[in-house]
């Protein structure tokens, strides 16, 4: 099975990448992005080189995805291209977003691909006061009221895999992660929020922030996208067109006393302004562990992951 991922080398696509050099029943991995990944993060996929291949490409052109399908003899498709951002930047988010995805099933569907991943997000689903005290599902009705290109993208998105699934007999597959955080994040400021508290004070390096980071969240590593897409793609299908990825909430003081326990002289402080709670941090991943018994990462583990991830690309030793 060679796997093409597309917007290979985030924070997505990393983790995804690694996951799947581990899988033996995995052939090549063919990662395709405007740009390379970190070489922290290509040092730690080394003894997997010979299975690791970065192609430059751009997710708005077809040709490119063809021209990668047909030269790697491609069985499967991941796409985790995207913009992470809410400022308005609506030309970048149709290409990327609307075109790019649309043109990532029109690639599988020429080339005679079955499956397709692809990233949705929890953005889809407004925010938590819209569904008061009780945990979103995936079975609830979407958000549709005002917002952002970047969540109406996902939504479309989602419209896309089901009409080609109809249309075409793809068989798509969407995950719809909470806040992702992982060593190396940008995008808009809680994912920032959340990479620069672990990965700041594991790089030896003082964060202050001006706010007082008790808002909740709720929250996904990218090891989990990692290790759920790859229970995916062994998979021909999936009984439910997406899922949900997030694990309990959190907040910023919660995963700042987890970092504290690994890295006892962190320093870590916080203002007095509070924070916002926007995106649904009761989040329900039921689905996922009962059609692939898939559970989320503790929050200990995947805050280790992080600090040595951030530990790796300064040259210093794992903890």
């Amino acid at each position: 099975m060679n796997i093409l991922l597309v917007g290979g080398t985030g924070q997505f696509g990393r983790k995804t990448v690694a996951h799947l050099l581990r899988d033996p029943g995995v052939g090549r991995v063919v990662a395709m992005d405007v740009a390379p990944a970190p070489r922290w993060f290509l040092d730690s996929i080394k003894e997997h080189a010979d299975r690791y291949t970065f192609v430059r490409g751009d997710v708005a052109q077809l040709e490119d995805l063809l021209d990668i399908i047909q030269k790697y003899d491609i069985d499967r498709l991941v796409n985790w291209a995207m913009v992470m951002s809410l400022d308005p930047l609506p030309r970048l988010n149709t290409k990327v977003g609307v075109l790019g995805m649309c043109n990532v099933f029109e690639a599988a569907r020429l080339s005679g691909i079955k499956r397709v991943i692809y990233a949705s997000s929890e953005t889809v689903y407004g925010s938590q006061e819209d569904y008061g005290d009780r945990e979103v599902t995936e079975d609830d009705r979407l958000y549709m009221g005002p917002g952002h290109f970047y969540a109406y993208a996902k939504r479309l998105a989602e419209i896309m895999a089901a009409e080609y699934s109809q249309v075409y007999g793809l068989s798509c597959t969407g995950l719809r992660p909470a806040i992702v955080f992982g060593h190396g994040a940008g995008g808009p400021f809680v994912v920032k929020w959340f990479a620069d508290v672990v990965s700041v004070p594991a790089m030896g390096q003082p964060l202050q922030y001006d706010i007082d980071g008790r808002s909740l969240w709720s929250l996904c590593s990218p090891d989990d996208i990692g290790a759920f897409t790859r229970l995916l793609l062994n998979a021909e299908s999936s009984p439910h067109p997406v899922y949900n990825l997030g694990g309990p909430p959190y907040s910023l003081q919660d995963v700042a006393g987890v970092v504290r326990s690994f890295i006892p002289d962190a320093q870590i402080s916080f203002g007095s302004e509070r924070g916002r709670e926007e995106l649904p941090w009761l989040y329900s991943t039921a689905r996922a562990k009962e059609d692939f018994g898939y559970s989320m990462i503790p929050l200990e583990e995947a805050v280790r992951i992080h600090i040595n991830d951030a530990r790796s690309e300064m040259g210093l030793p794992s903890i």
